[in-house]
């Protein structure tokens, strides 16, 4: 358990760690409650590929192993959106190369969305 009580899961959707471990730990792990994959999490995956930090590669086996995860939940918000980012990355067999360029253009989708929210709530 890391801090604040957070599992494998916690660490998986933080891709907080070496990604195989982070997977394997998550999968057999007792997950004890479900943990939210939010806008951020999408955002900071996204820019450890655009950063060099992992390969696109690596960015479809994390995707594949949040969207496939049974506890973990969708930020309810932002459903729509994530489960569209999940989907692409995690099965570009489907859609398209998961490739820098791709992440640069999630990264910019999932900017415009959380600015829009910080000007609303300004408003």
């Amino acid at each position: 358990m890391g801090p604040n009580g957070s599992g494998p899961l916690e660490y998986l959707v933080h891709w907080d760690g070496e990604l195989s471990d982070l997977i394997r730990n998550a999968r057999r792990g007792e997950p004890t409650s479900i943990v939210t994959f939010r806008r951020g999490h999408a955002l900071a995956a996204a820019e450890k590929v655009t950063a060099g930090l992992a390969s696109p590669s690596q960015l479809v086996d994390w995707a594949q192993a949040v969207h496939f995860e049974d506890h973990v939940a969708v930020e309810e918000e932002h459903q729509d959106l994530l489960t569209q980012f999940l989907a692409e990355i995690s099965t570009p067999e489907l859609f398209e190369p998961v490739t820098r360029e791709v992440c640069q253009r999630w990264l910019r989708v999932l900017q415009t969305s959380m600015a829009s929210d910080a000007e609303a709530t300004e408003r």
